[in-house]
């Protein structure tokens, strides 16, 4: 992949509650789906790393969970969030809540005003995934029940949500130290759902082997948008379906990740320096409106307002629920709204191909 930078050489040491072992994370039917994201081939797998049979480039496995990142987290330097993990994970055997308290509250002090917010949204993540399971199964009806990827899983909510629906869930994240927080969740779920480290424009899994893709508000956090809707499309099997969540960059609400309101309306060379001087904190989120949201997936995708179902957005909010699901019913005010609500769902399937042809997506790699 031109342009790349792969994390394969960088080392860390194995500190904390997780072993470094692939053996307990990464069943037999997930190692044989796994390609080289920097040029498609087939890797081969061990405790410790897996290496690509084609460009030998080497993918190490940290705290049992395969790292195939190209690129790494926007926000934080690839030695910085060892470092984090490490002080994370020791001493070992805490809960998933304590963890998730520690890494806000103690290891992340920048932007404490904002810390109740994140905690809140990780919490209700496994309500908020039930729900958006039920919408993709009916923005597509008929769809398959065996195997679906959740591409920026974070702490694991949606996936473990997934794992009462499909047979089989795959977790993919770019932040480590989150994948390790989830994987404590799902530990204490008992729920065994792989988790990998990987870019959602770089998906390390071959062509066509997954029945839906679904991804919360993930688009907003990537590079390249496009490349993860072809990502996305190349790793659908024919049928499949793909639903996502994207927040609006125009919201009439506050920006959802500083909470401050009109902030979408800075020109985006504005938006860091304006975070940092308020927040405190570095702003490497691209919200796309509904004009840019269209052109991205025009032909491949559905683009649609926002409905809830009862209960979905908390208690505090249900009667803006109630009021929202009112107003979306009436035309002239729909139409007066839509540009400015606060989220968009992304909705699409794979078309079958023709008799003895592959389905093409623009700008993805042959295996």
């Amino acid at each position: 992949m031109a342009g790349s930078v792969s994390l394969c050489g960088i080392t860390t040491t194995n500190k904390g509650v997780f072993a470094l072992t692939s053996t307990s994370s990464i069943p037999s039917w997930l190692e044989s789906l796994l390609i080289c994201p920097a040029c498609g081939a087939d890797v081969e797998g061990s405790a410790r790393f897996f290496r690509c049979t084609a460009c030998l480039s080497q993918y190490p496995v940290r705290y049992g969970i395969p790292d195939f990142r190209m690129w790494p987290d926007p926000y934080i330097t690839v030695d910085d969030e060892f470092a984090k993990i490490r002080k994370l994970l020791t001493p070992a055997g805490r809960s998933f809540r304590e963890l998730l308290a520690d890494y806000y509250y103690v290891l992340s002090p920048e932007n404490p005003e904002l810390h109740a917010h994140y905690i809140a949204a990780i919490e209700g993540s496994v309500a908020r995934g039930a729900a958006l399971i039920r919408k993709l199964r009916a923005a597509s009806p008929g769809l398959g029940d065996r195997r679906l990827l959740d591409v920026g899983c974070g702490t694991a909510g949606l996936a473990l949500a997934a794992s009462r629906e499909f047979r089989e869930v795959v977790g993919v994240d770019v932040a480590l130290r989150y994948l390790l927080i989830g994987r404590q969740r799902l530990n204490e779920g008992e729920v065994d759902i792989p988790l990998i480290c990987a870019n959602a424009e770089a998906l390390p899994f071959r062509e066509g082997v997954f029945d839906a893709v679904v991804a919360d508000a993930v688009l907003e956090h990537v590079r390249d948008s496009a490349r993860m809707r072809d990502e996305t499309i190349r790793v659908l099997a024919p049928g499949g379906a793909f639903f996502f969540t994207t927040n609006n960059r125009f919201s009439i609400l506050p920006e959802p990740h500083l909470r401050i309101l009109g902030f979408g309306l800075l020109p985006r060379r504005w938006m860091e320096p304006v975070a940092l001087r308020l927040r405190r904190t570095a702003y490497k989120t691209r919200l796309h409106s509904r004009r840019e949201l269209g052109r991205v997936f025009r032909g491949v995708g559905r683009l649609d307002l926002p409905s809830y179902d009862p209960g979905e957005l908390g208690e505090r909010n249900e009667r803006a629920r109630r009021v929202w699901d009112v107003l979306r019913r009436i035309p002239p005010i729909r139409w007066l709204l839509t540009p400015v609500v606060p989220q968009y769902f992304i909705s699409g399937r794979k078309p079958d191909p023709l008799p003895g042809t592959r389905y093409p997506v623009p700008g993805t790699r042959d295996p």
